[in-house]
């Protein structure tokens, strides 16, 4: 008689992503985007006149720039990654899903971006108006500490405190550039 041991189930990969209507969003990805910006908002001497179109497109530069190079290190990287451990070259399917997985990167622009331009023209101060993207850096750090919280099964209080954790980290972070450059 064929002893059988019991089989442990399949454990499915857990899926940390969040799902806002048919948009998936990595917080891996975004979170280190996030850091990216935050550091080169911090870093840029935007002056104190009202922004106008020379500023609003050196900051859209200056919000691309880190991203892109971001996501080329990563696409780099993980090529050589799936050359090395398929001992092959990459495949058109390859290429396509790296392209496609590293541009998640340069999406974290585009709400800077969009908040700069509107703030641009209502002709906001640009040293205002960069402080606004970066507290929304920090409250984005904040949302990211309070969903991993969630995601651990933390109850709510802890979820916050795991959000402020984060938003203080991002604060540790300007500052930290703020000190190095200024």
């Amino acid at each position: 008689m064929e002893d059988s041991a019991p089989t442990a189930p399949v454990d499915e990969p857990l899926d940390l992503s969040l799902h806002v209507w048919r948009i998936t969003i990595d917080p891996h990805k975004w979170i280190y985007a996030t850091i990216m910006l935050m550091t080169a908002y911090a870093v840029y001497d935007e002056g104190i006149g009202p922004m106008d179109k020379g500023p609003l497109l050196e900051i859209i530069g200056i919000s691309i720039a880190p991203l892109f190079a971001l996501a080329m290190a990563h696409a780099f990287s993980e090529a050589l990654d799936l050359q090395i451990r398929n001992k092959r070259r990459l495949s058109g399917s390859d290429r396509r899903h790296l392209v496609t997985e590293n541009l998640v990167y340069l999406y974290v622009a585009i709400p800077p971006i969009i908040i700069l331009t509107v703030l641009t023209i209502f002709q906001w101060d640009a040293s205002a108006a960069v402080n606004v993207v970066n507290a929304l850096g920090i409250f984005s750090l904040f949302f990211w500490g309070g969903y991993a919280a969630r995601k651990a099964g933390l109850g709510r209080m802890r979820q916050f405190v795991f959000g402020m954790n984060y938003g203080v980290m991002g604060i540790i972070v300007i500052l930290f550039e703020l000190a190095l450059t200024h």
